[in-house]
C-alpha cells in the first residue's frame, strides 16, 4: 500500500480545525506557518496604522531606516561594552536635542556636556523629569532645615495621564488647574496661583493631546520668576513637549519655550511622535548637570569612558534610538521644516472645512500640534430655537470606523467634561487626498445619523425622564411600546 502524501499546506493541517490554545501555553508546540497564520488571522480586523487618526506615533518611515532598525533588533542597548556604537549615538541624539533646544551646556555644534537620556518614550521621560524636580526640592528643603511631607506639583487638567502617574506613585499632590468651556489649557496666572513653598515645579504643556494648544510657556516662565523673587522660592518648570517639542523649532520661530527661558529645568520630547520614529523612543533633556540630581545619575565604565546611566527602564532593544538618529540625520532641520509644514498647510486645509461646516464647530488653534480637533453642532429650527442633536460625536466616529478610519471621540478633562469633541491627527503620512477621503467619510456619517434613528444614551435618559417619568435603556426591549402615545400617529418612531 503506498504511503500517504504529507500535505504542507497550512489549511490542511488539523490546527486549522480545533481551537487554538488562548489561556494556556500548549504541551507541544505548533508549526510555523499555522502559528504565523493564526496570529495574522487575528489581527485581521485591527485598524490600519496609516488610517488611525487618534495616534500620534509615527507610521511610516523610509525602507532604509527600516533595514538599519531591522539590522539592531536583536540588540540590548544596555550592553554598552558590547554595542559601544549605540551608546555613542543616543549620546550624539541628545547632543543634538540638547543644542536644538538651545540648552546653555553646548554651543551652537553641540559641543560640551549635554545631560539626557533616551527613555522607551515620553512617559518614562517625564517620570525622570519629574522625578528630578520632586528630589531637587527635597534637597533644598532639607538643607533648609524645612518639611518635605507635603510636595505638590502643579499643572493643567488637560495633562497626559502620565502626570497623575508619577504624582500616585511618587506621592506628590496634583494640584490641577481645571479647564473650562472655551479654555482648555492652564494659564500662566492660574498655574501661579496654585503654587506654594511646597510646590516641586510647574508642567507647562507644548501641544495639549485634547486640541493640540501650546500652553504659553513664556508667560509661565515670567509669572513663576514673580513668584520665585516674591517668596524666595526656586520653583522650575518642566516643558512636556511630547508632541510639540519636535514641532515649534521648526514652523513657530516665535514660540519660545526652551532653555532660553530661565526657569526651564527640563523638557520631555517624544522620538516616536513628531520626531518620525516608530514606537518605542522618547528623550529627556535637562537644561544643564546642576538641574540632575547626582542621586539619580549612576555612571557605568565601559572601555574607559565614564557614561552616565539615567533610566528607569534597564534592558531595551536598540532599534529605535538607531532610527532616530537616521532621521535626525537624514532630515536635519530643513527636512523636518519641510515636513511639518506639509502638514501645517493640511491641518490649516482642514480647519477651512470645519469652520465653514455646517454640521461640525472647531475648536483647534491655529497654532499648535498639527491636528484638528472639532465638535457637533447645535441644530436650529425655522423659529430659531437651537437644540442638540439626538446622536453625538461617539456615534460619528463609530460610523467612520465602518470605512476603516479611527478618529476619537473624547470627553474633555475635569472642569470640562461634559463636552465631547473629535480629534483628526496629522501625521507625515497623512495626505491632503487622504485628508478629502476622510471629510467625505464624515459628511456621509452625519447623513447617515440625520436619516436613521439613532440616540446617544445621554439623549436617551433626557428623553426617558421627559416623556416616561423613568431611566430606560437604549436597549429597552419595551422602548417601542413605552413611546407609543407620545407622538401623534404621522410623528410615530419607527425602527429602521
Amino acid at each position: 500500500m503506498a504511503e500517504h502524501t504529507v500535505i504542507d499546506s497550512t489549511f490542511a493541517t488539523r490546527y486549522m480545525a480545533e481551537p487554538i490554545p488562548k489561556l494556556k501555553m500548549p504541551e507541544q508546540g505548533i508549526p510555523a506557518n499555522v502559528v504565523s497564520q493564526v496570529i495574522k488571522d487575528m489581527r485581521t480586523l485591527d485598524a490600519r496604522p496609516n488610517l488611525n487618526l487618534a495616534s500620534f506615533v509615527t507610521t511610516w518611515m523610509e525602507p532604509e531606516a527600516r533595514e538599519l532598525m531591522m539590522d539592531s533588533l536583536d540588540v540590548n542597548f544596555v550592553d554598552t561594552e558590547e554595542y559601544p556604537s549605540c551608546q555613542t549615538i543616543a549620546n550624539r541624539c541628545v547632543s543634538m536635542l540638547a543644542s536644538l533646544y538651545h540648552s546653555p551646556a553646548v554651543d551652537e555644534n553641540g559641543v560640551g556636556d549635554a545631560v539626557g537620556t533616551a527613555s522607551v518614550g515620553s512617559s518614562e521621560a517625564i517620570m525622570l523629569g519629574a522625578l528630578a524636580l520632586k528630589k531637587t526640592w527635597g534637597e533644598r528643603r532639607v538643607a533648609q532645615g524645612k518639611d518635605t511631607s507635603k510636595p505638590n506639583l502643579v499643572m493643567g487638567s488637560e495633562t497626559h495621564v502620565c502626570w497623575e502617574k508619577f504624582c500616585r506613585y511618587f506621592d506628590v499632590e496634583a494640584r490641577y488647574v481645571l479647564a473650562e468651556e472655551g479654555r482648555y489649557a492652564a494659564t500662566p496666572e492660574l498655574l501661579a496661583a496654585r503654587c506654594d513653598e511646597n510646590t516641586i515645579g510647574v508642567v507647562a504643556v507644548l501641544g495639549s493631546t485634547y486640541t493640540g494648544e501650546f500652553e504659553d510657556v513664556a508667560g509661565i516662565d515670567a509669572a513663576i520668576q514673580k513668584l520665585n523673587d516674591a517668596n524666595g522660592w526656586n520653583i522650575k518648570i518642566h516643558v512636556d513637549g511630547a508632541s510639540g517639542a519636535f514641532v515649534a523649532p521648526f514652523i513657530y520661530p516665535d514660540v519660545i519655550f526652551d532653555f532660553r527661558l530661565p526657569n526651564v529645568a527640563s523638557i520631555n520630547i517624544s522620538g516616536h511622535k513628531y520626531g518620525l520614529t516608530y514606537a518605542g523612543v522618547g528623550w529627556a533633556i535637562w537644561r544643564d548637570a546642576t538641574h540632575l540630581p547626582e542621586s539619580m545619575v549612576f555612571y557605568c565604565d565601559y572601555l574607559g569612558t565614564v557614561e552616565r546611566s539615567i533610566t528607569l527602564n534597564f534592558s531595551r532593544g536598540a532599534s529605535q534610538i538607531v532610527g532616530q538618529y537616521y532621521q535626525l540625520l537624514r532630515l536635519g532641520k530643513e527636512g523636518y521644516t519641510k515636513i511639518m509644514t506639509n502638514l501645517s498647510e493640511i491641518a490649516a486645509y482642514l480647519r477651512k472645512y470645519f469652520a465653514n461646516s455646517d454640521h461640525f464647530e472647531l475648536v483647534s488653534k491655529e497654532i499648535g500640534v498639527p491636528l484638528v480637533a472639532f465638535k457637533l453642532k447645535s441644530l436650529k429650527h425655522v423659529d430659531g430655537s437651537v437644540h442638540k442633536r439626538l446622536y453625538d460625536e461617539f456615534q460619528v466616529a463609530e460610523r467612520t470606523r465602518i470605512a476603516g478610519w479611527v478618529i476619537p471621540a473624547y470627553t474633555m478633562p475635569k472642569g470640562a467634561e461634559h463636552i465631547k469633541l473629535m480629534r483628526i491627527t496629522i501625521r507625515e503620512d497623512f495626505s491632503m487626498t487622504m485628508a478629502d477621503a476622510v471629510l467625505e467619510e464624515l459628511d456621509k456619517a452625519v447623513e447617515w445619523l440625520d436619516n436613521h434613528f439613532t440616540i446617544s444614551a445621554e439623549k436617551m435618559t433626557e428623553l426617558a425622564g421627559h416623556m416616561l417619568g423613568r431611566s430606560i435603556s437604549k436597549f429597552d426591549s419595551k422602548i417601542m411600546r413605552d413611546l407609543t402615545g407620545v407622538y401623534s400617529a404621522e410623528q410615530q418612531i419607527k425602527p429602521c
